[in-house]
């Protein structure tokens, strides 16, 4: 399976590196990411070139990472720059692969393509990560699924119906509007359910269930695999100011090819600093994505198998036009990198 490599994904939170190194596999990549005494972030291959040992299994002694089976060390910049036995030979191929890495937004990020090539100003904008006006809760959910599968869910959120009945239901869901707006490779999926109580998730947020609202849910997708989910309630039939404003990143990173990370933070402008109300966010999450999301998509992967769900010629449903499109534009962007990279 091909992945589009000149972009940059996520590989962890950058307080992970509060307890140490961070270790992944990103796109079949086996990477270290830590963080220097001048507080950038370090990238390298997770691999001593000596007995193949993952280098996380050793520790990280000032800039250096040791491997913790033979003791060779190794610098941000790949090469090893120890060997613990006095006077002996550093070998020319005792070296590592190194990768650019960044934080920003509160997410580590690594570059897997051309490193020339990798500009740092080109990550999607998530400040509202890291705002002081709004409260963020994090998780993380490793995935037995292709990551597109993923984005699928996310794109088309007319499932949340079905599989979150219990807290996210609408009872105007037979009244939906499903939009789809793109700029660029950026593409945008809107669901509205007008003028209905709202689901008990919202309860927070809205003071009660008993008020009818217009809840409208947006996706804004960018490759390969950000989206950007924001929910908002109005007053039915007046825009002009919301009742509530949640906006959440989903950052699927590809692991191989039926694996993925998945990375959430849902954000809010509500209830801030509210410890509790942050508790009753992190339950819904562990609800929602990992004992109801995360066993559908991993059923599908499972009867996937290597086969690309388009090769099966689903049944396309007019609410499924946004993922079909994300899908169109996503092969189109790996198929001009390769292209771009056969000699001329």
């Amino acid at each position: 399976m091909a992945f589009l490599r000149n972009t940059w994904y996520m590989i962890g939170w950058a307080n992970e590196l509060d307890i140490g190194f961070v270790h992944r596999t990103i796109v079949n990549e086996n990477i270290l990411a830590y963080r220097l005494s001048d507080g950038s972030i370090a990238a390298i291959e997770d691999r001593c070139p000596h007995r193949f040992v993952p280098l996380h299994k050793g520790r990280q002694i000032g800039d250096v990472i040791e491997c913790g089976y033979h003791g060779l060390c190794f610098g941000a910049d790949g090469s090893c720059v120890k060997n613990p036995v006095e006077g002996a030979i550093i070998p020319k191929a005792a070296r590592v692969r190194t990768f650019p890495a960044v934080s920003r937004y509160g997410v580590l990020w690594v570059w897997l393509g051309d490193p020339a090539a990798a500009d740092p100003s080109s990550i999607v904008n998530l400040d509202f990560l890291v705002d002081p006006k709004r409260s963020t809760v994090q998780g993380y959910m490793p995935t037995r699924a292709n990551y597109e599968l993923a984005i699928d869910n996310l794109s088309d959120l007319t499932h949340v119906q079905y599989v979150h009945s219990e807290f996210q239901a609408s009872e105007v869901f037979h009244k939906l509007k499903s939009e789809v707006f793109q700029e660029g490779n950026t593409i945008t999926t809107r669901l509205t359910l007008p003028n209905g109580k709202p689901a008990a998730v919202y309860s927070n947020a809205v003071g009660g269930l008993d008020a009818p609202i217009d809840l409208v849910n947006e996706v804004e997708w960018h490759a390969p695999s950000v989206a950007i989910l924001r929910v908002r309630g109005y007053r039915p039939g007046d825009r002009s100011e919301s009742l509530f404003d949640v906006k959440s990143a989903h950052i699927i990173s590809a692991e191989s090819q039926g694996t993925c990370h998945y990375f959430f933070g849902n954000t809010r402008d509500f209830a801030l600093g509210d410890h509790k109300v942050d508790e009753q966010i992190k339950q819904w999450q562990r609800t929602a994505f990992i004992e109801q999301d995360k066993p559908m998509l991993e059923a599908q992967q499972a009867f996937l198998g290597d086969r690309d769900l388009f090769d099966l010629h689903p049944v396309l449903l007019h609410t499924d036009a946004g993922s079909v499109r994300i899908r169109r534009a996503l092969r189109k962007l790996i198929e001009d990198e390769r292209d771009a990279a056969v000699p001329k």
